[in-house]
């Protein structure tokens, strides 16, 4: 009886969750990332939004109204860059730390927006993965 009751409450919860979103993008996001926790999804006209953790990485995916996979962030430290984007950062800019990376993944590329800073400024960079970095923006401290 009490494997029932507890069986109850979470098929209420989990369904509770998904109300409204359509089964194409639940079931796009969920081959995609099966391992996602703490799933919140929020709807409006343009199209369904996901935010979630995985593999201890905040993550966010976007879907259009058909249900199609538009973009996903994911939100991490200079130590889950890929090697080859480190090196070419630490090359380019060797009197600056990383402070933060968003990886930002399409349906046919990955890029990745990496705030660096040293004593004076701040910089927005992006990355792709052929090595290509550009500067974005820079930002004075005060």
């Amino acid at each position: 009886m009490k494997k029932l009751f507890a069986v109850s409450v979470a098929f209420l919860m989990l369904t509770s969750a998904f109300a409204g979103v359509n089964v194409k993008v639940l079931y796009s996001f969920n081959k995609t990332f099966p391992s996602a926790e703490n799933v919140k999804w929020r709807e409006d006209a343009s199209g369904y939004f996901v935010s979630f953790t995985q593999a201890g990485f905040p993550s966010k995916a976007v879907y259009d109204n058909r249900g199609n996979f538009v973009y996903a962030l994911r939100y991490y430290k200079e130590e889950n860059l890929p090697a080859s984007i480190l090196l070419a950062l630490r090359k380019k800019f060797t009197d600056k730390t990383i402070s933060g990376v968003t990886e930002v993944s399409v349906p046919d590329n990955i890029t990745y927006h990496i705030t660096l800073e040293d004593a004076k400024s701040w910089y927005s960079v992006e990355a792709t993965t052929l090595g290509d970095i550009t500067i974005e923006k820079q930002f004075e401290k005060n």
